[in-house]
Order: C-alpha cells, then structure tokens, then sequence
C-alpha cells in the first residue's frame, strides 16, 4: 500500500484451507490467518505463498506491510 509500482513474483504454494485463531486447535496442519480486516470473511481468504522474482529500485520492503496481489494464469500453449 506504500508503493505504486510493481514487485514481481510467481506463486509458490496455495494452502487448502486456514484456521481461525481463536477456535480449537487441530493437527491438521492448516496456515493461520490474523484477521486484519474484518470486512473480508475468513472463508474468502486463501493463503498464497509468493515467492519475489523482481522488486523495482526505490522499493524497500519490510516486514508486516500489505499488498495488493493480482495472480496472472500463465499463458496457453498452442495447439501443434
């Protein structure tokens, strides 16, 4: 929310589901979620973990800052 242009990255791992702190813990193993912003439901968030390909100059990125992600299918191959 800092920055304006873009960092470039490629998915690295999507998570299958997330557990909601405050609930019973289980062993399922699942990716926690803080619920910084109460109008997004916890259901609607997926954890994605991005891995950082190319950060423009001027960028500093720290920990804890937010983002906006916007994923891109990769293109199709064409049919022979």
């Amino acid at each position: 929310m800092g920055y304006s242009q873009l960092v470039r990255g490629h998915v690295g791992g999507v998570a299958r589901g997330i557990n909601i702190p405050n609930a019973q813990p289980d062993q399922a193993g699942l990716a926690s979620v803080n619920p910084i912003f109460t109008w997004v439901r916890l259901a609607q968030r997926v954890p994605v973990r991005i891995h950082i390909d190319q950060v423009a100059d001027g960028i500093r990125l720290v920990a804890g800052m937010t983002a906006t992600v916007q994923i891109d299918a990769p293109p199709r191959a064409s049919p022979p």
